[in-house]
């Protein structure tokens, strides 16, 4: 029997679910009040709330015994919710099973399009640009790509620069992009911030 598959379900419909899927399907409906489930398939299942939903997809990884679990969350419910923490550690809770806890420790969580980590990290990033100063608004992503993102902030009226982050196993690298004709000492302030943030970060995620 393929240990990700469950001999009993009840999830609403007769569609027999993975078990990791499940279980975090399960976790999340119970943390978002008023929350309903959507099963689209064996592999897939959606939380709705309200006019927001959370769409969550499993597969195995090439080799056949690894989960990958594919979620995306447009309206970064999960964030607000303040739920982040509790898919970085999913695993806690399936302390009576050890079965699940193993294939849930095992799991690769991908929020859209990034590691839960990386997801967390950008969260955690964007709040400590506000922290520091109303001048900074995060604009839009570039890039996401598991472990490495890319995305726009501006500072001040009118100056959009480029951050890029990566992710790696022993920290996290923090760079900012500005243009030439940024002035010398807001290029110094940006660059002072980063600094800044790319510590407080790395002592966060990578002690």
């Amino acid at each position: 029997m393929n240990p990700y598959l469950y001999e009993n379900y009840n999830i609403m419909s007769e569609i027999k679910q993975y078990a990791v899927l499940e279980y975090i399907v399960d976790v999340l409906q119970k943390s978002i009040i008023g929350s309903k489930v959507k099963q689209i398939a064996p592999d897939e299942a959606a939380i709705i709330d309200g006019n927001a939903s959370i769409v969550i997809k499993q597969r195995l990884e090439s080799n056949g015994n690894t989960a990958a679990l594919l979620i995306r969350d447009e309206k970064e419910v999960l964030y607000s919710e303040e739920l982040l923490e509790k898919v970085y550690k999913i695993y806690e809770g399936a302390k009576d099973n050890a079965a699940l806890k193993a294939a849930l420790l095992g799991a690769n969580i991908i929020i859209n399009g990034l590691s839960i980590e990386a997801e967390l990290i950008f969260h955690a990033i964007r709040d400590q640009f506000y922290a520091l100063s109303d001048s900074y608004e995060f604009l839009k992503f570039i890039e996401k790509d598991v472990q490495k993102m890319r995305f726009n902030m501006n500072f001040g009226d009118d100056l959009i620069f480029e951050l890029i982050v990566l992710n790696e196993a022993g920290s996290i690298a923090i760079e900012a992009i500005t243009g030439k004709s940024v002035a010398p000492a807001v290029k110094s302030a940006i660059t002072a911030d980063v600094q800044e943030i790319r510590d407080k970060i790395n002592k966060q995620f990578k002690k």
